[in-house]
């Protein structure tokens, strides 16, 4: 009997480390699936089709919630459809998960535009160019807020 008592803590053992292995697998298949998603919806919205590439886009989000590529692409999928409140909330999840996350710091210029928060969006394009000096959307942007 004190055998079959050590066998079962081995066993018992081995299914500890299973659900483990099984998160960790889960994780990586979400992150793969994520990026599929991705991937699938930045090529809906290179097709101007932005309400599917948002549903897709959202899928990808919902696999994993720490992608911030999936984040700034469900802002400008938002920002495209004129759905500025939620995309600058995408813009901003963004960025708490990257804070030099630069095509963010942009997307949050251009919903501040929109709302003609002039000083906001211009603190916010500076960070991008400040970050990336050459980028040219954020350049772009800055010239166009300047003029506001």
């Amino acid at each position: 009997m004190l055998r079959r008592g050590k066998v079962n803590r081995k066993n018992k053992a081995m299914e500890d480390q299973k659900p483990r292995e099984t998160k960790e697998t889960l994780s990586e298949n979400n992150k793969k699936q994520a990026q599929f998603w991705l991937e699938y919806g930045r090529q809906l919205s290179d097709s101007i089709r932005y309400t599917e590439a948002l549903a897709a886009i959202e899928r990808a989000v919902s696999l994993d919630e720490m992608n911030a590529e999936a984040l700034y692409a469900k802002g400008t999928c938002l920002a495209m459809l004129a759905r500025y409140d939620e995309a600058l909330e995408a813009f901003e999840r963004t960025l708490i998960l990257d804070e030099n996350y630069v095509p963010a710091w942009d997307g949050k210029a251009w919903a501040l535009g929109i709302f003609g928060r002039q000083a906001e969006a211009l603190v916010a394009v500076n960070r991008a160019l400040e970050l990336d000096p050459e980028h040219f959307d954020a350049q772009k942007r800055k010239q166009r807020l300047e003029k506001m």
